[in-house]
């Protein structure tokens, strides 16, 4: 069963990245809205609108945390039609996307379920929208699964839609039934908050709404400079950007923007024009606070795509629990808190992982940085699809299962063996599989578990000392060799009796 989800965006530059990266996958997910929101650095205005005075920390709070225009005129405004030329660029590439996978939706579905919804200013929910009576829809309806909520701008137009909920139910023998209901079946993910309304009137409302914020700013965002060298820093620079995913065959990817490119973003002054501004790398606000200088086809940002990355099936198991990580990264339910009524809030963020750097050196970075360069390869075999006439003309990930299954039970002090199965769709590709323990994931104190792995089978000793209950969990990774190194990963928890 897929996870339905739907996309709410402030327009950035980024989110415009994002949404181009998101449609290569389409297919995977049931994709129910695509709706334009507001944020704290991207609204229309609306007249007679007042921005309310804030108080500043210091200058550099002031010039970096809020420097934006009055309420009632543009701010940084790229306007609404965009939406609709992505998704011409899709239909183009429609056609080749669907010989490489079932379930890609048509072009006429998502101009039918791309809707603007609350953007008159930051935070604004002065009334309905069209996204906003979108989202209240897929809130209220009968489909039992999960409704994941993606905030890549303000949580305005979600926190509308929940407003309209309220007043409609708040005084009906429903409501307590309802609000038990719907704080079970929505969990929002969120580029961080980008406007007021999440604390202001989710948070009040609906604490026990799971807010994920999914800011792994510095792995796949414009700050990705400042992370160690390896394979996902290499994925990220020009030399790859250019030949593998700006290959000039794809019309989805044609309109993705990379550092000083020559793309211009309507609304955007100067020093937002990472692409035509030749001398934004001395300008940005990055290089203001000694950031390394990106050169031309860098990758600029997808600052909101692990909103989304987290609910592809990759094989992890994110979505269980988000403690368990993946390719998104690992998240922690942050303790202590509180609404303005003292009630605890359902709030996640981002966990830390450990990462050896190409000189051996070990850091705690954002536990995305490790998968970076398995995102953009499959990224960049996407976007090949697009042009791939006949399935055998592209690469495809392979299978993994495991044969002992992927809950497994076991005392402390004994060995567990698990066997691999693998395989390429793709004619003549050899797959290869490898076991590794996952130790921030596992329970703490359990000490490095060894494995001992061939011939995709692996040995795994289960520590004399390991309390019961105690997790293990063990990521076993297959590998296509290929133009694109392509994989598919599989998650086993040992639980200890």
């Amino acid at each position: 069963m897929k996870i339905r989800t739907i996309i709410t965006q402030d327009a950035e530059v980024d989110d415009q990245n994002s949404l181009r990266h998101f449609l290569f996958y389409a297919n995977e997910v049931d994709l129910q809205g695509i709706v334009q929101t507001s944020s704290k650095f991207h609204w229309i205005g609306v007249p007679g609108a007042v921005k309310p005075e804030k108080k500043f920390l210091d200058d550099f709070d002031k010039d970096f945390v809020d420097n934006s225009g009055p309420f009632d005129q543009p701010y940084r405004w790229p306007g609404t039609d965009w939406m609709m030329r992505v998704i011409d660029d899709y239909e183009k590439d429609y056609p080749c996307l669907t010989l490489h996978a079932d379930g890609y939706p048509t072009p006429e579905y998502l101009r039918s379920i791309t809707k603007v919804g609350n953007i008159g200013y930051e935070g604004e929910v002065e009334g309905p929208t069209e996204g906003s009576e979108l989202i209240r829809e897929r809130i209220l309806d009968d489909d039992e699964r999960t409704l994941y909520l993606q905030v890549w701008g303000g949580t305005n137009t979600i926190a509308r839609a929940l407003m309209d909920i309220e007043t409609e139910y708040k005084d009906t023998p429903e409501w307590p039934a309802l609000h038990e209901k719907i704080t079970k079946k929505v969990v929002i993910t969120a580029c961080g908050e980008q406007d007021g309304a999440y604390r202001n009137y989710v948070a009040e409302v609906w604490p026990g709404i799971q807010f994920v914020k999914t800011l792994q700013m510095r792995s796949y965002a414009y700050p990705w400079f400042v992370m160690p060298e390896g394979e996902s820093k290499d994925s990220l620079r020009a030399e790859f950007m250019k030949s593998q995913i700006l290959t000039g065959k794809s019309a989805l990817a044609d309109g993705y923007c990379t550092w000083m490119d020559g793309h211009h973003y309507e609304g955007e002054g100067p020093d937002g024009q990472f692409g035509s501004n030749m001398n934004i790398a001395n300008e940005w606000f990055g290089a203001k606070m000694g950031m390394p200088k990106p050169v031309p086809y860098d990758f600029l940002s997808e600052g909101d795509s692990p909103t989304y990355i987290l609910l592809f099936p990759w094989g992890f198991r994110t979505l269980e629990n988000f403690a368990y990580g993946g390719m998104a990264g690992r998240y922690h339910k942050v303790e202590g808190e509180v609404n303005s009524k003292g009630e605890p809030l359902n709030l996640w963020d981002v966990s830390m992982d450990s990462y050896t750097d190409r000189d051996g050196n070990v850091s705690e970075v954002e536990s995305m940085w490790p998968y970076v360069v398995d995102v953009q390869r499959d990224f960049a075999a996407r976007v090949h699809w697009a042009y791939a006439d006949r399935f055998r003309k592209g690469e495809h990930a392979p299978t993994l299962s495991i044969l002992e299954g992927v809950d497994i039970t076991a005392a402390a002090g004994k060995t567990v063996t698990l066997h691999a199965q693998a395989a390429s769709p793709d004619r003549d590709r050899q797959v290869t599989v490898s076991f590794r323990f996952y130790k921030e994931a596992s329970t703490d104190g359990l000490g490095d578990v060894v494995i001992d792995s061939a011939d995709r089978m692996a040995l795994i000793a289960i520590p004399a000392d390991a309390p019961s209950g105690a997790q293990i969990h063990v990521i076993v990774k297959a590998q296509a060799d290929g133009r694109f190194k392509l994989v598919h990963y599989q998650q086993v928890i040992i639980t200890v009796k």
